[in-house]
């Protein structure tokens, strides 16, 4: 078989192309993977030291089940690789009481089987002095949450 010869493309090498490829590769296929400008570079929505993998999404039950999936395969990945570059941090997220999104996200955590935790303001001002709470009503934390 010719070297040059591939079963897939994969146009594009930011963190979807680039999981794609690996996928397909680990499928057993041949895989080539273009950038038209190079792996790793400034033009990348997915490049830079700073990304997230969130699993709040409202009520579409099926966005946090396919991220919290997504991290499972990407640690595993960095497990794979030895390389440890997921760092958890957590979230804070700070909304007012009629903003049915992050209940709804909330909701749709405890029904996947996300932890998280609701935080009253005198909980949040107590760990985050240096966030102002002027005008929010509303707040939950992923932060003990086991990735």
């Amino acid at each position: 078989m010719n070297d040059n010869t591939y079963d897939v493309a994969v146009v594009g090498a930011g963190v979807f192309g680039a999981w794609t490829a690996y996928q397909l590769r680990r499928s057993g296929r041949r895989v080539i993977l273009i950038d038209a400008h190079g792996p790793g570079h400034s033009r990348s929505s997915s490049g830079g030291e700073s990304r997230i993998i969130r699993m709040g999404y409202g009520a579409d039950e099926v966005y946090t089940r396919s991220a919290s999936r997504a991290l499972q395969l990407w640690k595993e990945f960095f497990d794979e690789v030895r390389k440890p570059l997921f760092h958890p941090t957590g979230v804070l997220w700070l909304a007012h009481d009629d903003d049915p999104y992050p209940m709804r996200s909330a909701e749709t955590l405890k029904t996947v089987g996300i932890p998280f935790e609701k935080l009253t303001s005198n909980e949040v001002s107590r760990r985050y002095p240096q966030i102002g709470l002027d005008g929010v009503s509303w707040r939950w934390s992923s932060l003990k949450a086991e990735f």
